[in-house]
């Protein structure tokens, strides 16, 4: 299901949208639906990368925890 909503958009870029999604021969509306897609995603990968980031703050990788592993990996010369 879906919401109609409206929007201000800069008449600029609204022209650069137009003109773009021409080429694909898509509408406002499936190009604005990718938009909004594509901005959630990026938001929640960003957010995921912060979590990561500070649980390895809170517990660093030893400098021997991975050695056994790459240890054993032999890579042709």
């Amino acid at each position: 299901m879906s919401k109609m909503v409206a929007i201000r958009v800069d008449e600029s870029l609204l022209a650069g949208v137009d003109r773009e999604r021409r080429a694909e021969s898509l509408s406002r509306a499936r190009v604005i639906h990718e938009a909004l897609a594509l901005w959630i995603e990026r938001r929640r990968l960003a957010e995921a990368i912060r979590r990561e980031q500070e649980a390895y703050e809170r517990m660093p990788v030893r400098a021997d925890e991975f050695g056994p592993v790459l240890g054993a990996q032999r890579w042709p010369k």
